[in-house]
């Protein structure tokens, strides 16, 4: 009997540990083209980006071009705002138009470069897109200007508020993908009155620091206001690899309790 549960644990065991690639496998098989295609694209995206932190402008060159002829035929699986769809659009032609200027720094190629591969991520990965990484960043940033504006250190806040805003500018696209329009129309209204402060002879402190505080109520909304727990987006997903692991797991527990309902029954009869 021993020997027979230890058997079954074995087998029990192998079908646990393989149930996560055979999960892989078969979502890649039962996905739809356009989800193929559009993963293919999220690829070459990648390898841009690679390309262009290694310095080989090269290939880099090749892949953005890829991309400018794939993504206008591109069939999306999941339906996003016009707005949205040309924000990624321009990404790609300004970094295109980036890459054939003489005049443009490696930095302001990086920028780009990471410009669109966080606005194709975005298409692909709806659940843990990639922009949402830069919150720690962004986080940080908005506390460094809320305490230039307390101090009303105009020329530390400029030079902040254009950091800042550059990163805005650079997840921007992606976030437009995956956020409802009033949230984004929120995050621009506060950039944009503290912009209009900026340009005037004398600075209103106090409604900069109004709009600063609108701005981080509303990225913490946007980055972290609906996230739920990991295993919670796991279980939720139609295609959750949780779904055929948790089935393993009590496959495991019923056959475990069955040998052992026998082995008790075994033992009442013998008695």
């Amino acid at each position: 009997m021993k020997k027979n549960i230890r058997y079954l644990l074995f087998f029990l065991g192998i079908g646990l540990f393989l149930s996560w690639p055979i999960h892989n496998l078969y979502s890649q098989l039962d996905q739809p083209v356009e989800e193929k295609q559009l993963a293919a694209l999220d690829q070459i995206a990648h390898e841009f980006l690679s390309n262009v932190k290694k310095g080989d402008m090269e290939n880099a060159q090749k892949q953005l071009v890829q991309l400018a002829d794939q993504f206008p035929n591109q069939h999306l699986p999941i339906p996003i705002r016009i707005e949205s769809l040309n924000a990624v659009t321009q990404s790609i032609l300004a970094a295109k138009q980036s890459f054939a200027s003489a005049n443009v720094s490696e930095q302001q190629l990086l920028w780009h470069a990471t410009q669109v591969r966080v606005a194709i991520d975005a298409l692909t990965h709806v659940h843990q897109p990639m922009w949402r990484s830069y919150y720690p960043s962004f986080a940080t940033q908005v506390q460094n200007l809320q305490q230039s504006a307390v101090e009303r250190n105009y020329t530390q806040f400029r030079e902040q508020f254009d950091e800042n805003y550059q990163l805005y500018l650079v997840i921007k696209p992606a976030m437009s993908i995956q956020l409802p329009e009033s949230q984004m129309y929120s995050i621009t209204t506060a950039y944009e009155v503290i912009s209009k402060e900026m340009r005037n002879a004398q600075m209103d402190w106090q409604l900069v620091r109004e709009a600063l505080r609108d701005l981080n109520g509303s990225m913490q909304l946007a980055f972290v206001g609906e996230e739920k727990s990991t295993f919670a987006r796991l279980m939720m997903r139609p295609d959750s690899p949780m779904v055929m692991l948790v089935s393993v797991g009590i496959a495991l527990l019923v056959a475990l309790s069955y040998v052992a309902w026998k082995k008790y029954d075994g033992e009442i009869r013998s008695a």
